[in-house]
Order: C-alpha cells, then structure tokens, then sequence
C-alpha cells in the first residue's frame, strides 16, 4: 500500500490546532488591516489649497473686506440705537418734570401768587433740555438712515461678490471631486496590490497543501486574506458593481465545487473510496450499491443503517463460518480468501484481519 493513514490525534490536540488555526487567522486578518489602513491614510488632495491656487484671491479679500465693513456698519448701527433709548428715556423725564412745573405755575397763577425765579428758570432748563434732546434725537435718526443705506449697498456688493465667488468655485468643486476620486482609486490600486499577490499566494498554498499536514494553517490564511480583499472591494467599487463582482465570484465557487463533487462520483480518489467502503462494511451493506451483506447469523435478517445499531446478532452454529461473497445485485466480490493465510478477507479494505497482508490501493479502488 502505497498510502500511509494519517494519525488525528487526541481531542484535545484537535482542538487545540482548530483553536490556534483561528487564531492565526484573526491575526493575519488584522495585519492586513494594519497595512490597509496605513494605505488609506496617504494625504489625499486639499479642498483648501486649490481653491487658494485656483479662486482669485482679490474677489476673496474683497468679500473679506465687505464682511468687516458690514460688521461695522451694524455696530454703528447698534450703538446709534442705543444711544437714541437713552435719549428717548431723557426725554421722556424732562417732559415729566416740564408737565410738572408747568402744571404747579398754573395753579399758583389760579392762587393769584407769582412764580419764583428759580421755579422759572427750572421751568426754561427743562424746555431747553427738551428741545435740545429732541433734535440730537432726529440727528441720530439721520445718521441712523445713512447707516442702513450704506448697509443696503454693502449688502448689495456682498451679494454679487458671493455669487461671482460661487460661480468660480464650481470648476474648482468638480476639479477637487476628480482628484478625490482618483486619490481613491490610487488608494484602491495600492490596497489591492498588495493583497492580490497574496490572494494568488493562498490559492496557490491552498492548491498545494489543503490536505497536507499544514492544511489549518493554510485554510486561516486563506480566508483571512479572502475576507480582506472582499472588504476593500466592498469599500471603494460602486454597490452597483460590487453586487455583480460578488454573484459572479460565489457563481465562480459554487460551480466550482459542485464540479468537484461530480468529478469525486465519477473518478474518485482512492482515500474517499476507502472511507466509503469501511463505513458501508461497518453497516453490512454493500460498499458499491448498499445490498445488504447476507452473511453469517444476518443471513435471513433485514436492516437499514440506523436499524443495524439495534440489532444483536448471535452465532447460530455452521452458518457463522467465514465464506467467500460476492454481492447478488452488483456482482462486486465483497468477501475473498487471502492469498497469504487462506482466511476469509474484505476483498475492497486494504488489510487482511487475520495476517495483515496488504493489497495495493489500485487493486482495492478497480473492484
């Protein structure tokens, strides 16, 4: 026998190998990460500086200017508006005290009794005071009016300068999306370039030794390296592509696994055809086409796979002697002497139980 049988070891050590074969993958998953990420943080194009290369920068001091001034103009603004409250307020309170005394002199000229000097010059104070805050009143008010006017027409600058502004930004938005964009797809270029080469690696590792000894670690490498690439696909090709590119890769995997398990039905390997036939000789059916194996105390019996566990057979005298068989529905030799001690043999299991004499594999896969 040219195939020597792998040994699984203990469970624990089974486990222990899944356990660290994850492992190495959540490892190799953030290593890619790492390296992605420091890829993506490549200073991309500036928003600012082309726009303070391409925009005219006159138009820009410009604006600058006419917000400071508009600033101004409405502190000034302010300010006159609160000085005409004060006014307001003062003028109010002479007005209240002229009423008064002019309201006093009444009734002492009612009494036939004369003003006194100072009752009259207190009287003139507040008329004058009166008068003179009514006309720095409507001064305010016209330094007021001129304010907003000269607010209107910075206002008016304002506008058209913001909208030649805007105007000149547009070709200079479209200029920046494009240089996003390829920054992007450079970023992507670069992302992928060091991951496809990976990708073929691990197909080719995974080619190569999916069934050796190191298969564990080349399958958490594999799909550490797969997830990664699906993950930066995903981030900078279009959803509308991304769908397509994803169906078309699942399609690619689906075919072709189904390919392999009809090329298994139809050529199949020698490993996979003696794992069949030791578990169709464990259930006493016939490895090729399941007949049940009529042999022994199961001569006149009936079973299935799962009913054979229930059964117990016990000897029943001559007819427990081991014999040649041969299947009655395929015709496949099930049972054969050996050709080194003359026991009765599986004829399609690689070992004799008896001497241990070994068939060769092409033997046992071309029954």
């Amino acid at each position: 026998m040219t195939e020597s049988r792998q040994n699984k070891g203990p469970w624990i050590h089974r486990f222990l190998i899944g356990l660290f074969s994850i492992i190495t993958g959540l490892l190799c998953f953030w290593l890619l990460g790492f390296v992605v990420n420091d890829i993506v943080s490549w200073p991309g194009p500036s928003y600012e500086t082309l726009e303070k290369r391409r925009l005219d920068q006159t138009v820009v001091a410009q604006q600058i200017a006419l917000a400071h001034q508009i600033a101004d103009i409405e502190r000034k603004i302010a300010n006159q508006n609160n000085r005409q409250k004060l006014l307001r307020d003062s003028t109010a309170s002479s007005q209240t005290t002229m009423n008064q005394l002019l309201e006093f002199q009444k009734l002492s000229l009612q009494k036939d009794v004369k003003p006194s000097p100072d009752q009259q010059q207190a009287l003139a104070d507040s008329q004058k005071r009166f008068l003179a805050n009514q006309k720095q009143y409507q001064v305010l008010n016209q330094e007021i009016v001129k304010f907003n006017q000269e607010l209107k027409d910075l206002r008016n600058q304002q506008r058209k300068v913001t909208e030649k502004i805007h105007a000149e930004r547009k070709p200079i938005q479209a200029e920046f999306e494009a240089l996003e964009s390829r920054h992007e797809i450079t970023v992507a270029v670069l992302q992928l370039s060091v991951l496809v080469p990976l990708l073929l690696i691990a197909v080719v590792l995974f080619l190569k030794f999916r069934g050796g000894t190191y298969a564990p670690l080349v399958y958490a490498f594999c799909v550490a390296v797969l997830i990664k690439v699906a993950m930066v696909m995903h981030e900078h090709f279009p959803s509308r592509y991304f769908k397509y590119v994803l169906i078309l890769a699942t399609l690619a995997i689906v075919v072709r696994i189904l390919v392999h398990l009809l090329r298994m039905i139809a050529f199949p390997r020698t490993d996979w055809l003696l794992k069949r036939y030791l578990e169709a000789y464990e259930v006493f059916l016939c490895p090729v086409c399941s007949y049940p194996i009529r042999r022994g105390p199961l001569r006149y019996a009936f079973w299935t796979r799962r009913s054979i566990k229930k059964m117990r057979p016990r000897p029943t005298g001559e007819a427990d002697r081991e014999e040649i068989y041969t299947c009655p529905s395929c015709s496949t030799q099930l049972h054969e002497k050996c050709s080194q001690c003359g026991e009765v043999r599986h004829s399609l299991l690689p070992s004799c139980h008896a001497c241990g004499d070994t068939k060769s594999v092409e033997l046992i896969a071309t029954p």
